[in-house]
């Protein structure tokens, strides 16, 4: 009897410790940490203080570039991609790479992409099929959007770099065998040293830039809890799903599989034309949702008049029952992008002659974190 009550207590045990590391905010916490502590300093030597708690790092180089910051970003799209594999539909996927890079360099404001590197790892029918012709159009479709030259009146516009594209068939695997693949992009653009945003102030307001869905974040919690994964064949993940539809479900006026892979939208041309007429620090609102405005120190952020998020992401709360706290520390909620400004009137007009429906959602105040204030309830969002 005391052997059997042990094994269930066990059993417990290990189900909350399984849940708690395997959150992948924590998980991705751990990893960075460990990243960081292998990096030694004079790799760094020539990366400005400024760079600090910024989504992309300034290097500096006074014999090269004398007036002007080099400002890098890098990232993937993540699972996203198992939902291009399970429709077919390799296009959209490259806007996401393309925007995922380029939306952490608008948060700069003034600044110009100037060259974008990808880094294709692909199984054998992506290669025997061109299929990786579909993912480069849809980067040309991103980098096309994100080019801030004449924003600005700069010379500098975006080019396409090296790339690479690895054989991978050993290495990685795929719902449909044949056509796993991984991809990641990183970018380089230019800033001029006199246009690197200055600090935020209380009272400042915090002005939201709609985004397009659920950008490229938050896929894995998607797809486990939305879909029944019907096209996924490998039995160590198809008992994962836990959801209830299917990907050509009509949904939203168009269909949860559609929904699902929208393309993340491209801030850079609007933050630009923003900047260049208020003060303002950009923050992209990516997979730690509300918690990514706290990687600005010092100041406490209110959002107490929120977007209204897409029916995708209320649909996804309803399945999941996820609480508040959990959609706004994960998603975007429909908020891609914050401009933190004393103008938002002047910010808000210039985002909508860009095509991007903007809203003040909230201010700075003193204090550190971030709350939201829905109805009755402040939910705090500390740390990032």
């Amino acid at each position: 009897m005391f052997k059997t009550d042990f094994l269930v207590i066990g059993i417990f045990i290990n189900n909350i410790y399984y849940k708690r590391v395997m959150d992948y905010q924590e998980k991705e916490s751990n990893a960075v940490a460990a990243i960081k502590k292998a990096i030694p300093q004079k790799l760094k030597k020539d990366m400005h203080p400024l760079s600090e708690g910024k989504f992309a790092e300034l290097f500096q180089n006074d014999e090269v570039f004398p007036k002007h910051y080099l400002a890098c970003a890098i990232d993937g799209v993540g699972t996203k991609l198992i939902l291009a594999e399970a429709m077919n539909v390799y296009d959209t996927v490259g806007v996401d790479l393309v925007a995922m890079s380029a939306n952490d360099l608008a948060t700069l404001g003034k600044v110009s992409p100037f060259l974008f590197i990808d880094y294709f790892a692909v199984q054998s029918k992506l290669q025997e099929r061109g299929l990786t012709g579909e993912l480069m159009k849809g980067i040309v479709k991103g980098l096309e959007a994100c080019d801030a030259g004449d924003v600005l009146r700069s010379s500098i516009h975006i080019n396409i770099g090296k790339g690479e594209t690895a054989s991978v068939d050993e290495l990685i695997s795929s719902a449909k065998p044949g056509y796993g693949f991984d991809i990641a992009g990183g970018m380089i653009g230019f800033i001029k040293k006199s246009d690197v945003p200055a600090a935020i102030s209380v009272e400042d307001k915090i002005v939201a830039l709609r985004s397009s869905g659920p950008h490229s974040n938050g896929y894995t919690d998607l797809r486990l809890n939305l879909l029944k994964g019907e096209f996924e064949t490998r039995k160590e993940f198809k008992g994962m799903y836990k959801g209830k539809h299917k990907l050509d479900e009509k949904f939203d006026g168009s269909t949860i599989g559609k929904r699902l892979l929208e393309p993340t939208a491209i801030y850079t041309k609007a933050v630009a034309a923003i900047a260049n007429k208020v003060k303002m620090i950009g923050v992209n609102n990516t997979g730690y949702g509300l918690k990514n405005l706290n990687r600005v120190k010092g100041f406490r952020f209110i959002i107490d008049n929120p977007l209204e998020p897409q029916p995708i992401f209320g649909l996804m709360q309803e399945d999941s029952n996820f609480s508040e706290k959990e959609m706004y520390q994960k998603f975007n909620m429909g908020m891609g992008f914050f401009i933190i400004t004393p103008d938002a009137d002047t910010a808000i007009s210039i985002a909508e002659k860009y095509g991007c429906e903007a809203k003040t959602v909230g201010k700075v105040s003193n204090g550190s974190g971030t709350v939201l204030k829905k109805g009755r309830n402040d939910i705090l969002f500390e740390g990032y």
